[in-house]
C-alpha cells in the first residue's frame, strides 16, 4: 500500500514538471523559451506624414524578426552559387535600388528589368514593376527562384538554412521555429516593411513649408504640383501636372486607375508588355508601376529598361518627348491635348531642384538598414 502511494506521488510531481507555468513570461505557444519582442508600427512609421500604413495582421513586427530579415536579405547563401543578396542588386546608399541598367544575377546574367527602390513599400499596394505581387512576402520567392538572378531552389534552401548555426538560433528567437523558407519570407517581409526613408527636406516641407526652399526649389514645387496652363503671351505652361502621378507626401500614387500604374509615354510599341504580360489585357501592355519619387537623385538610371541615366533625360522626356501616339498611353499625360509641354531651360532646372530635395541622406545612413554582417 506505501508503495502504491509513494508511485502515485512521484506520478503527480513528474507530470507537473512537464505542465507548462501559464505565468512564466519566457513561455510561448511555440515551444520555445525565448518570446520576441513585439515592436509598435508607430514607432517604425512616422505617423503624421505618412499615416499608418496596412500591415499583415499575421505577421507582426519583433526586434528577432526584423533582424533576421536583415540578416537574410544580404546573405549570398540564398542564391544557388552563394555570391548574390538581395543587397547585392539594392544598396542602401542607392535608397535599395542598383546603379545600373540591369542589375548582375548569377554567373554574370543580367536582370530583365532595372531593380527599382525598395523604400517605404509598407505604403504600396502593388510589387515589381509590372505589379504582379501583392504581397512582400510572395516577392521574396521570385528572384529567389529566377534562373537570372539566385537560381536557388526551396528545398536546397531549406537545407542550407537549417544547417546554418545562426539561423538556428535566430529563427528559434523570432518564430519558434527551426529555419524554414515560409517563416524565412515573413523575418524578409518584416524587414522589407521596416525600411523607411522620411527626413528629406521635402518631406519636412511637405504639403506647403515654402520657408524651407530656395526660390528655384520653390518655383520648382508650384511647377511640380501646379496643373497644365499654357500662357498665351510666353506659350509656357505654369505647371507641368507631375503630382497627379507621384503626389502626396510619399510622391507617389497607389490607386491604379490614377496612374498608379501607367503607361509614360515611353514608346509606340512594347517589347516589354508590363502589366498586360499579367493580364493578357491589350489595354495594359506597356503599363508599370509608377515608383515613388523619394530619393529620385539616387535612383538611376531610370525607367522599367534603365533608359535614362540621368534626371536631366526623365525631365526632357516629360517635357518634350512624350509619345502621345502610344496606344496605351496614359489620360493624365493627354488631358492638355496631347501638347508637348516644352518647358524652359529655367523652368527644368527649378524643377530639378525640386526633386533634389526629396534626397534623404539620414536614411541611406541608417545602420537599421545597413549588412549586419559587415562590422
Amino acid at each position: 500500500m506505501k508503495n502504491r502511494i509513494w508511485l502515485g506521488f512521484i506520478l503527480v510531481l513528474v507530470f507537473s514538471a512537464c505542465r507548462k507555468d501559464p505565468k512564466d513570461p519566457l513561455t510561448n505557444q511555440g515551444g520555445t523559451k525565448y518570446v520576441p519582442k513585439v515592436i509598435d508600427p508607430t514607432t517604425i512609421f512616422p505617423v503624421s506624414k505618412f499615416g499608418l500604413p496596412n500591415l499583415p495582421s499575421d505577421n507582426p513586427f519583433t526586434e528577432e524578426g526584423i533582424y533576421l530579415g536583415r540578416m537574410l536579405f544580404y546573405d549570398p547563401i540564398l542564391s544557388f552559387d552563394s555570391t548574390v543578396s538581395c543587397g547585392s542588386c539594392h544598396r542602401q546608399e542607392n535608397a535599395f535600388a542598383d546603379p545600373v541598367k540591369y542589375s548582375n544575377g548569377i554567373y554574370g546574367l543580367k536582370t530583365g528589368r532595372n531593380s527599382s527602390s525598395l523604400i517605404n513599400l509598407a505604403y504600396s499596394k502593388k510589387f515589381f514593376w509590372d505589379a504582379r505581387q501583392t504581397t512582400l512576402r510572395g516577392q521574396v520567392f521570385e528572384p529567389i527562384q529566377a534562373h537570372n538572378e539566385m537560381a536557388m531552389t526551396l528545398p536546397l534552401l531549406s537545407k542550407r538554412l537549417a544547417k546554418a548555426k545562426r539561423y538556428i538560433e535566430y529563427f528559434d528567437k523570432a518564430f519558434g521555429a527551426e529555419p524554414n523558407v515560409f517563416d524565412m519570407s515573413k523575418a524578409m517581409e518584416q524587414f522589407l516593411l521596416s525600411i523607411v526613408s522620411q527626413n528629406s527636406v521635402f518631406n519636412d516641407f511637405f504639403p506647403g513649408r515654402f520657408s524651407l526652399l530656395n526660390d528655384g526649389q520653390q518655383r520648382g514645387a508650384l511647377l511640380f504640383n501646379g496643373l497644365v496652363n499654357f500662357d498665351v503671351p510666353t506659350g509656357l505652361t505654369t505647371g507641368a501636372d507631375c503630382f497627379h502621378c507621384h503626389g502626396g507626401a510619399l510622391a507617389q500614387q497607389n490607386n491604379p486607375d490614377m496612374g498608379g500604374i501607367a503607361n509614360n509615354g515611353l514608346d509606340g510599341s512594347f517589347s516589354d508588355k508590363g502589366f498586360g504580360a499579367i493580364t493578357n489585357n491589350p489595354m495594359d501592355r506597356g503599363l508599370f508601376k509608377t515608383p515613388t519619387l523619394l530619393n529620385i537623385a539616387l535612383t538611376g538610371p531610370y525607367m522599367h529598361d534603365g533608359r535614362f541615366t540621368t534626371l536631366d533625360q526623365v525631365i526632357d522626356h516629360y517635357s518634350d518627348n512624350m509619345n502621345f501616339q502610344s496606344p496605351t498611353i496614359s489620360p493624365m499625360l493627354t488631358a492638355h491635348s496631347s501638347r508637348q509641354l516644352l518647358l524652359s531651360t529655367k523652368q527644368k532646372a527649378d524643377l530639378k531642384a525640386y526633386l533634389l530635395t526629396m534626397t534623404d541622406t539620414v536614411f541611406i545612413n541608417n545602420p537599421a538598414y545597413s549588412n549586419p554582417f559587415k562590422k
